[in-house]
């Protein structure tokens, strides 16, 4: 009886070697990752009474009981993606400083 670990390393053999057949997708572009990746972040206390106040601020806006912290970082990320113009100019003179 095989192992689930040995079950996927002869589906990832075999994987490799489609990938050399005549007109294969290259490698990585064939997976598509379907879990959420997990990041970990570390801020100083400062940062982090600035981000919960925003977050306490923003659920009075939107007239909800509360923002979750992680919730309203997903924004800001998606927010950040679509203008990325303030953040880099932020990022420079972080730098500088």
């Amino acid at each position: 009886m095989t192992t689930e670990r040995e079950r996927r390393k002869a589906q990832m053999a075999a994987a490799a070697t489609r990938r050399t057949e005549p007109g294969a997708a290259p490698a990585g572009k064939t997976a598509i990752r379907s879990k959420p990746v997990r990041i970990t972040l570390d801020l100083s206390p400062e940062l982090y009474r600035e981000l919960t106040r925003w977050a306490h601020s923003a659920a009075i806006e939107l007239d909800v009981p509360r923002i979750a912290l992680a919730d309203a970082v997903r924004a800001m990320i998606r927010v950040t993606t679509e203008s990325p113009d303030e953040v880099l100019e932020r990022l420079r003179r972080d730098r500088d400083q």
